[in-house]
């Protein structure tokens, strides 16, 4: 476990998950908790941290590889860093519906129009959503950013 959680790709999914955790955080001691439209703030920071973190996950990489790297080598660890932030980030969310705001699945029910479903069944798509956003989103963010 001690070796997988020294892997950069995991470090920084990791650390990226740790990001949205806080925002949520902030989301609800700032009371812009009733929905994800009226935390434009937080948006914003979900939006530019992946940015961020993605940079300094190739950075690092870059310096474990005598500071040489090539772009498929960054959009590889890209895509790594995504593809442990996309299956570790949906139960952050489920933890945060659960554990600590459950009322804020009425407002998912609505963007996905899923008035007549289950708490369960709107929390199930979410994650879903939630997986394959990451995937694609971060994934793009990664492209580009290996340019750098």
């Amino acid at each position: 476990m001690d070796k997988l959680l020294k892997q950069n790709h995991v470090k920084y999914g990791l650390i990226m998950c740790g990001v949205i955790a806080l925002c949520l955080l902030g989301m609800e001691l700032t009371g812009q908790n009733q929905s994800f439209d009226k935390a434009p703030l937080v948006s914003i920071l979900m939006m530019l941290a992946p940015a961020f973190v993605w940079y300094l996950g190739m950075v690092e990489k870059k310096k474990k590889q005598k500071n040489k790297i090539t772009y498929k080598q960054a959009l590889i660890e890209g895509i790594k860093i995504s593809l442990v932030y996309a299956i570790v980030s949906p139960f952050v969310f489920l933890a945060y519906y659960l554990f600590v705001n459950p009322q804020i699945v009425e407002f998912a029910r609505t963007v996905y129009n899923m008035q007549s479903a289950s708490f369960a069944s709107v929390v199930d798509i979410d994650m879903a959503v939630q997986f394959v956003a990451a995937i694609v989103f971060v994934t793009i963010y990664a492209a580009v950013i290996a340019i750098l």
